[in-house]
């Protein structure tokens, strides 16, 4: 079975500038960084909106 992803490409949204990631499904996935570094804005702002 092919691992699916979650990818962003370019997200700029609050402390995020122009980001790109690839997100594993179907995994628990932990972000982690010091204060202000975009952590929810990746999480709330970014991937549940795009459900």
């Amino acid at each position: 079975m092919r691992p699916e992803y979650i990818v962003l490409r370019g997200a700029r949204e609050n402390n995020l500038k122009d980001i790109h990631l690839r997100i594993p499904k179907r995994k628990i996935t932990v972000f982690t960084g010091v204060s202000g570094s975009g952590k929810s804005s990746v999480v709330f702002d970014t991937i549940s909106a795009g459900r």
